[in-house]
């Protein structure tokens, strides 16, 4: 009978090694390094945090909070590199007519000192002596796991999908959060015949909101990632549906932030009446492609949350 201790320690050690692959990858400049080096970072203080009561937290807390941070200085990075290239394509989707080609032009050299200031963070992160005694705890507890013996013994099958139904429940929770805050529950959004995303002011009144139930939909993924090894059939569904709620809901965030970027630009005197008029048009564009986003978002919460009340 395979335990909980078994299962977990050998999540944080393929964790850790996708972290140190990643970390290379972002090093020899691949561009899915860094996507992917915050990847093994959020699965490892997700491990950490969903099968806490195995773990010894006055060691595994310390970590925790070192990648959040790590991760938040990484993050916003990503941010900026992502916006950036969306601005980027919007800026050559567009029709140009009638736009002085100058004015794009300043524009794109913008972006790239913007993205130039992005890599500079990630550089300096990753430099840091505070990142380098990271990856010495990190080692640490992959070599010598902080396990509570009773707890870790105990079967994985039962332990793990336990804790799978504890990140539901809070992702059930975080959700009629973030649906209350939309307005759903007065004008017939209701689950089961909502449309959330029928006005534009939804989508903008509480991109927070959304981004909290993203960030429960990923962990959530992750603790039935972690149970899968043990419990295929169960926690396969359950994978696939938080990350469709993952997807739409990331594809919303970076249309925030892409919104950002171009309401910074146009409120810059430098860039001229002709480009200032050219954004004010894309910032159009995104609003309304955010509201479509977080209809599909919708939609797929609700998808997970029937899968979620079949199988668990």
């Amino acid at each position: 009978m395979p335990t909980v201790g078994t299962l977990v320690r050998q999540r944080l050690a393929d964790q850790r090694d996708a972290l140190r692959a990643a970390e290379a990858a972002v090093r020899a400049g691949e561009a899915t390094g860094l996507h992917d080096l915050r990847v093994a970072m959020r699965r490892i203080r997700s491990l950490l945090a969903t099968f806490r009561p195995v773990f010894d937290r006055s060691v595994t807390e310390p970590l925790r909070a070192e990648l959040k941070d790590a991760s938040g200085r990484l993050g916003s990075s990503r941010d900026a590199e992502v916006a950036t290239d969306n601005t980027d394509r919007l800026l050559e989707d567009v029709e140009l007519a009638g736009v002085d080609e100058d004015a794009v032009a300043g524009l794109r050299a913008r972006l790239r000192l913007d993205a130039v200031a992005a890599g500079d963070v990630v550089e300096e992160t990753l430099d840091s002596t505070r990142y380098a005694a990271l990856t010495l705890l990190l080692d640490e507890l992959v070599t010598h796991p902080p396990l509570v013996d009773a707890k870790a013994q105990r079967d994985a099958v039962k332990v793990a999908r336990k804790r799978v139904r504890h990140e539901a429940r809070r992702f059930a929770d975080v959700a009629a959060t973030a649906r209350a805050d939309a307005g759903a529950g007065g004008d017939g959004a209701e689950r089961g015949g909502q449309d959330p995303g029928s006005s534009a002011h939804r989508a903008l009144d509480h991109p927070a909101q959304l981004h909290e139930v993203r960030k429960a939909a990923k962990r959530l993924r992750y603790a039935a990632e972690t149970a899968r090894p043990v419990d295929e059939e169960a926690m396969k569904p359950v994978v696939k549906k938080a990350k469709a709620v993952q997807s739409a809901l990331g594809e919303h965030h970076d249309a925030v932030m892409t919104r950002a970027i171009l309401r910074h630009l146009a409120l810059d005197e430098a860039v001229g009446e002709a480009a200032a008029f050219l954004l004010g048009h894309l910032d159009a564009d995104e609003q309304r492609a955010m509201v479509e986003l977080e209809q599909r978002a919708w939609a797929s919460v609700d998808d997970l949350q029937d899968t979620l009340d079949a199988t668990l």
